[in-house]
């Protein structure tokens, strides 16, 4: 993970987002590949998957720590992805309608600042339709007691911090980030993921 001063502010993480990220450029655009910024974020990602340990472990303890639930690791750093994954799935739900909920507790960690989101997922699903999931960035009853022991083990094992919600949906403007046009990037985009279920 990228080493960077204690601040998390929203200006210092837009100045790490523009080292990452060339502005105003399309990834369509033959600039956008050839950029400094862009150049910079292949080489993090590169550097994170050769020192994978330390998210390895947590995983493993996650699974150690919580064998009522399914643990699966979701991490695609080789796509537009800037960050570890994790999903913790509780038991499955049956619905009064016959259907099934799935309830995930989700934790992404930056690879380009020592940061994390965590957010709550509700998938249902009834006959072979599934609805499209609900995310959850606040604390909901139905995976808290789940969220504080994977968010204690996230912070206890890798050293990262939580960012505010209001910081992790700050504007990025000029950044095309993943699916994000110019525009709707987010920080939580471009520093994790825009992939996010």
């Amino acid at each position: 993970m990228t080493q960077m001063p204690a601040d998390l502010s929203a200006p210092r993480l837009l100045e790490l987002v523009y080292q990452h990220y060339p502005a105003n450029i399309w990834d369509a655009d033959e600039r956008y590949a050839k950029s400094e910024e862009y150049q910079r974020l292949v080489r993090a990602r590169q550097e994170a998957l050769k020192n994978a340990e330390p998210w390895e472990r947590l995983v493993s303890r996650l699974r150690e720590s919580l064998p009522e639930c399914r643990v699966e690791d979701w991490s695609v750093l080789f796509s537009t992805d800037n960050c570890w994954r994790v999903r913790v799935y509780l038991p499955e739900v049956l619905l009064a309608e016959g259907g099934h909920e799935y309830r995930a507790v989700v934790v992404l960690v930056s690879i380009l600042a020592p940061v994390y989101v965590r957010y709550s997922s509700v998938h249902q699903r009834v006959g072979t339709r599934w609805n499209k999931p609900t995310l959850f960035y606040e604390d909901v009853p139905q995976t808290k007691p789940l969220a504080d022991k994977v968010e204690a083990l996230v912070r206890s094992q890798l050293g990262v911090q939580p960012l505010p919600h209001d910081t992790l949906f700050t504007l990025v403007p000029d950044i095309q980030c993943g699916n994000k046009s110019l525009g709707e990037a987010r920080l939580i985009d471009c520093l994790f993921t825009d992939d996010r279920w």
